[in-house]
């Protein structure tokens, strides 16, 4: 939950987080309901969209999931590659602090 500390402790005025729903129904049936109680249990601030053929080309190779991307104010790909990475305080610091 680091992330969530982060967006509480005033991170929503430094980045913004868009969550890719690239899973739900691919497994199951879809809970819009359980969605938004995730997100809502994580930071309200988190926007969430839904997977199509077009996000899943701009976001590819998704190879696993979750996966994290950063993007610069240009909308470059600062970090990610569509792999598991771990995304620990201090590297996710680093990346940001390089982007300002």
């Amino acid at each position: 939950m680091q992330l969530s500390k982060f967006l509480t402790n005033g991170g929503t005025n430094k980045i913004n987080i868009v969550a890719v729903n690239w899973t739900e129904g691919r497994y199951g049936s879809t809970s819009d309901a359980n969605l938004r109680s995730m997100v809502r249990t994580f930071h309200p601030a988190i926007r969430v969209i839904r997977a199509s053929p077009k996000i899943e080309k701009d976001f590819s190779p998704l190879v696993y999931v979750p996966a994290s991307f950063i993007f610069d104010k240009n909308g470059k790909v600062v970090h990610g590659d569509g792999n598991r990475q771990y995304l620990g305080t201090a590297k996710l610091k680093r990346i940001l602090a390089s982007i300002q």
